[in-house]
């Protein structure tokens, strides 16, 4: 178990994405994370509605050339690190899709425990705004996304339940 967090602030649509985190019981895991090897079960170190914080121990393994994480692999954990967190923060039947993302490499992402930092910064009815960094174990800025995600209700976006 990798973070502990109160299921209550979660509305019911998101609750069992971190009941599988917290609990390591994860039989639907999303077969893009199960893919790609995005473990949050092991990286998310904490959640609250509207923040999220992981570490990744980032061991060379998606590296395109020595010390340098393919920008690929820092594409896709980024979505999955602003998407947890605009979940996060979503109520009762509301569900989204992502609008806009867009990444900025400030540094090459070597090897090293990274912790990435994803806030909700503005949310309307009908979108959000999410910010996250990616940080090395000095506290220098690597990375920089940005995304914009359409709020919708869970109809919408997932059809009739």
């Amino acid at each position: 178990m990798s973070v502990e967090t109160d299921l209550d602030q979660f509305s019911p649509h998101f609750r069992p994405f971190i009941e599988g985190i917290t609990t390591g019981n994860w039989p639907n895991k999303p077969k893009g994370l199960q893919k790609l090897g995005i473990m949050p079960e092991h990286w998310l170190k904490s959640i609250e509605p509207g923040h999220v914080r992981y570490v990744w121990p980032n061991d060379g393994s998606h590296d395109i050339q020595p010390n340098r994480t393919f920008g690929g692999w820092v594409g896709a954990l980024s979505d999955h690190v602003v998407s947890i967190c605009m979940f996060s923060a979503l109520a009762d039947g509301e569900a989204f899709t992502t609008q806009d993302l867009q990444i900025k490499l400030f540094r090459p992402v070597s090897q090293g425990d990274i912790t990435i930092e994803a806030r909700v910064i503005n949310r309307s009815r009908s979108t959000g705004y999410v910010e996250a960094e990616w940080k090395n174990a000095d506290g220098k800025l690597l990375v920089k996304v940005i995304a914009w995600k359409a709020i919708r209700t869970v109809e919408a976006i997932h059809g009739p339940r």
